[in-house]
């Protein structure tokens, strides 16, 4: 979009400095204060030669009004919103719409420096190839399985808000990566863990259920239940359900959250277990 402004500066000044006569003064009208503002910088980007081919025809322009003996500014570059109310502004919309369609005037009619290819933008394309490949990532994960399962939980998942919830500042470490593993369902319960070959079953340690997935831990298991009564009061207080979408799903939710996982202590005991049988191995 900036470079297509720059483009029409560009021609706006072509039209005065085509003129036998240089001495009517011309006003340009342009909505990007982004391309405005590049005239005061020192050029050296890559994407601003259109502005420094632009600054070349004004002061040509500018040194032939001088040999005339006129001293006024015979180019005016003014910010407009959106060109509302200037007179011809429907023409230019048709004309930038033939332009689209790849009608474009006669190739003698134009500056001289757009009668070759532009100049390639490298950032304008690196932005554009890095947002081809974020959009493709997005659909890539939307379409996977576990895409789809946490899509049930929260659709945006692993995008800038769950990025932003797992950054809260009164959080530490720990259950930030707690809080993402079962949102992303990759959380160390038996069910997971016997899936990757951890473990020999998927029993529940706590109350022996034969099934410890991320459901049980969180809603269903009844050695949890004093633990649990923090999460009902909130959700309640909330006036929300007790279900994996709005503890896992909605923000205000990841402290309780965080609050339950550190008071079941299911995962401390697992480590301290872990470090005894350790520890009797290599005695």
């Amino acid at each position: 979009m900036h470079e297509a402004k720059s483009v029409g500066i560009l021609l706006g000044m072509h039209i005065p400095s085509s003129r036998k006569s240089k001495k009517a003064a011309a006003v340009i009208g342009i909505d990007n204060q982004a391309a405005i503002k590049a005239f005061t910088l020192d050029l050296r980007s890559p994407g601003h030669h259109l502005i420094r081919e632009a600054l070349h025809i004004a002061r040509k322009i500018s040194k032939e009004k001088k040999k005339g003996g006129k001293g006024k500014d015979v180019i005016t570059i003014r910010w407009t919103a959106g060109h509302e109310g200037i007179k011809g502004n429907e023409l230019v919309d048709r004309e930038a719409k033939e332009a689209a369609k790849g009608r474009t005037s006669d190739m003698k009619l134009l500056p001289h420096y757009l009668r070759k290819p532009v100049l390639i933008n490298s950032s304008a394309v690196k932005k554009a190839h890095n947002e081809h490949l974020a959009k493709e990532w997005r659909e890539d994960w939307r379409n996977s399985k576990q895409g789809k399962v946490t899509a049930l939980i929260d659709e945006s998942t692993p995008l800038s808000k769950f990025l932003k919830t797992m950054s809260n500042p009164k959080l530490s470490r720990a259950a930030a990566s707690a809080a993402a593993q079962l949102r992303l369902t990759h959380f160390p319960l038996n069910s997971y863990l016997k899936r990757i070959g951890r473990v020999d079953n998927t029993r529940c340690p706590a109350c022996r259920e034969d099934e410890e997935d991320i459901t049980h831990y969180l809603l269903r298991c009844q050695n949890y239940t004093h633990e649990r009564w923090l999460l009902t009061q909130h959700t309640a207080r909330k006036c929300k359900p007790l279900t994996l979408k709005t503890i896992l799903g909605d923000p205000q939710f990841i402290l309780p959250l965080a609050a339950y996982i550190h008071a079941t202590g299911r995962f401390t005991r697992t480590s301290e277990c872990n470090a005894n049988q350790n520890s009797n191995t290599v005695q």
